[in-house]
């Protein structure tokens, strides 16, 4: 009879034992797919960043080599740049005159601007960054 209860307690150990194994072999496997998806939605925010600060360049120089065509708010959509596959851009821009925050900017006067740079790519869900940049004449 006594030998009857200890089979039986190293049965229940036994299944206790696995049951604690499979549990924490189920929460690693949790853990690194989680960490694979944040790396992932890393790697595609610094893309965007990479990507806006390319247009970002590309605004400022065509302020300074090309200031008549810049002032001119070509509002551009939904472009595209080469080594950024999957990734869109679109410029806006906005007239600021009159405003406190800004008093070197005129009133009725086309002087000043803010940029809106917002960066669309496709990952597990559609998303967006947006970028602002502040140009001045005066500068």
């Amino acid at each position: 009879m006594w030998q009857t209860r200890r089979k039986g307690q190293g049965v229940v150990e036994s299944v206790f034992a696995v049951g604690i194994l499979a549990l924490l072999l189920g929460g690693a496997v949790v853990l690194v797919v989680l960490g694979t998806s944040n790396r992932r939605n890393s790697f595609d925010r610094r893309k965007a960043t990479e990507l806006a600060g390319l247009v970002t360049e590309e605004l400022i120089s065509q302020s300074q080599n090309d200031a008549e065509g810049f002032w001119q708010f070509d509002n551009q959509s939904s472009y595209s740049m080469d080594g950024f596959d999957g990734y869109t851009y679109s410029v806006g821009f906005t007239n600021i005159s009159g405003n406190v925050d800004y008093p070197q900017c005129g009133v009725g006067v086309t002087d000043c601007v803010e940029t809106v740079i917002k960066i669309d790519w496709q990952g597990k869900d559609p998303q967006s960054l947006y970028f602002n940049r502040f140009f001045s004449k005066n500068e």
